[in-house]
């Protein structure tokens, strides 16, 4: 494949997650398929329309120095080019500079367009061969230095501060690529699984029964799949279930179910004993369920059509242990999920609503000496530490002590009073926030 074909494919998923709201992923792996590719073309190709999607913020300012009309009045195709032109010129080094503008520009047959996109290209082009006195980069703002748009950037630097937004920023820009396994130990331990491999690999930053890989390979294609050794799960997404301590025989309720992580997590722990009751209120997602769970060959699981937000009389005050991984921003996970940045922060208000309404409604299946854990994969305060101080107000469940469940790397005075905020960057792993309560 030419390097015209990836970029053309690069325009089209670029141009569908940033002008149509479609997912990444999706995207993506919907291109593989249809064009059959994989190996160095699917790898350029994730590199640069992932890449373009991920520094847009930083990219439109540097196009609006060279463009006497604002982005944001472009159309579309006209704004997805010359993203994908300055992230060519400014990030690969591959293509020659004024190959490029001559690429990217043909991709539109409008005369009119292609000499827009032409010039504005140029302009970059020139001030790269003949730099200003004075340093471009210098005059960009923190939040275009570091590509996310500014109204995350100060929700999260009046969170954490500028320093550690700037980490976890940078930590965005960096964590692509990396597939994380959960090995399930019932069916082989972690050491002879990694035997198996014929691919770049390490053992767990932080939790047991976790390889890394680092070669982004086709999880299908590897060793066990189809006998169900391992499922790919984020170091960050093990902690709910990891710190909920489960034990063989204890029913749990994993609430908002998909993909399954959590739910077969906890099914590793119960090996063959208790049950599990998987719900969410999407019957495509709980097909996808069932698909895993198959092939990870577990029995002991019920899986539930049911939205979150009301009780379950059936299950009123029964469950060991109740999972709420709620509906949530997702800014812990935006290093895999480039489009994640653009959600707005003003959207939290209605997601923290729902997730109260979840929890509220969860809390009454817990039994008397249960636990339940609230979990998230964002970085958002007011989701987070906002949400977990209201259940304990609202809803009288008592916070406990999570440090007997971590390893020493994530143990703090947080973790004693039963939360834990993980920051990527900060830690070695998605951002995520779970916090352990007891129904006394």
């Amino acid at each position: 494949m030419s390097k015209k074909e990836v970029r053309e494919l690069a325009y089209e998923l670029v141009f569908a997650v940033m002008e149509k709201g479609d997912k990444s992923d999706n995207c993506y792996h919907r291109i593989l398929s249809r064009e059959g590719l994989s190996g160095a073309p699917a790898a350029q190709l994730k590199q640069e329309a992932y890449g373009t999607i991920e520094r847009a913020v930083l990219l439109d300012a540097m196009i609006r120095r060279f463009s006497d009309r604002p982005v944001r009045q472009m159309s579309p195709d006209v704004r997805t080019l010359l993203r994908l032109g300055f992230y060519e010129l400014e990030f690969m080094d591959s293509v020659p500079d004024y190959a490029a503008c001559d690429s990217i520009q043909s991709l539109t047959e409008n005369a009119g367009k292609r000499g827009f996109v032409n010039a504005v290209m140029r302009g970059l082009v020139r001030e790269k061969e003949t730099p200003p006195l004075e340093d471009p980069w210098s005059r960009l703002k923190p939040h275009e230095k570091f590509c996310l748009p500014k109204d995350l950037w100060d929700v999260l630097e009046n969170g954490y501060g500028k320093k550690t937004t700037a980490k976890m920023a940078n930590s965005f820009l960096e964590r692509r690529g990396e597939v994380t396994l959960h090995i399930d130990p019932n069916k082989i331990d972690v050491w002879s699984y990694a035997k198996l491999l014929s691919v770049p690999y390490e053992f767990g930053r932080y939790m047991k029964d976790t390889i890394i890989l680092t070669d982004s390979p086709d999880v299908a294609t590897l060793p066990g799949y189809e006998e169900g050794y391992f499922y790919v799960q984020d170091e960050g997404s093990q902690l709910p279930v990891t710190v909920a301590g489960i034990r063989p025989g204890d029913t749990v309720v994993d609430v908002c179910g998909a993909p399954g992580g959590k739910a077969i997590h906890a099914l590793m722990c119960l090996n063959g004993t208790g049950v599990v009751s998987i719900r969410d209120q999407n019957e495509g997602k709980l097909s996808r369920i069932r698909e895993n769970i198959t092939r990870m060959r577990f029995m002991n699981a019920e899986i539930k059509l049911w939205d979150g937000r009301k009780p379950d009389a059936s299950w009123a005050g029964k469950a060991d242990v109740v999972l709420c991984d709620v509906p949530c921003s997702g800014y812990g996970i935006i290093g895999r999920k480039p489009e994640l940045r653009f959600k707005s922060p003003v959207e939290v208000d209605e997601l923290v609503t729902i997730q109260r309404d979840i929890v509220r409604a969860s809390a009454t299946m817990v039994r008397p000496g249960g636990v339940l854990i609230y979990s998230t994969c964002t970085i958002h305060p007011r989701e987070n530490e906002g949400n977990a101080t209201w259940i304990e107000k609202e809803l009288g469940l008592t916070p406990e002590s999570i440090d007997g469940f971590l390893p020493p790397a994530l143990i703090s005075s947080q973790t004693a009073a039963g939360r834990l905020q993980v920051l990527p960057g900060v830690q070695q792993m998605d951002g995520f926030f779970v916090a352990r309560f007891r129904r006394i």
